[in-house]
């Protein structure tokens, strides 16, 4: 949507336009530079989130997800958007 951002040790760059597909199981860091980066993920099933031990450190999932949406409009006096979610 905008910006760019590439995975560390791959040898590409999503950019405005891009698809990207990831499968279950892949494993990767996000890397941006110092511009802003906005764009879109969809994830299916569970996102985890591990330490430099490969220890899981946390997780999201659709419900977490909508948690920390849902909390952050709140804490910010934000209207929820629900007609976004399909």
């Amino acid at each position: 949507m905008q910006g760019q951002w590439r995975y560390e040790g791959r040898d590409w760059v999503a950019k405005p336009g891009s698809f990207i597909f990831e499968p279950p199981g892949d494993i990767h860091t996000l890397i941006t530079g110092d511009e802003e980066v906005i764009t879109l993920f969809i994830l299916g099933g569970t996102l985890q989130y591990f330490d430099e031990d490969d220890t899981v450190i946390g997780q999201d999932d659709i419900y977490s997800v909508m948690k920390k949406y849902r909390d952050h409009c709140n804490e910010n006096g934000i209207e929820a958007r629900d007609d976004l979610i399909y």
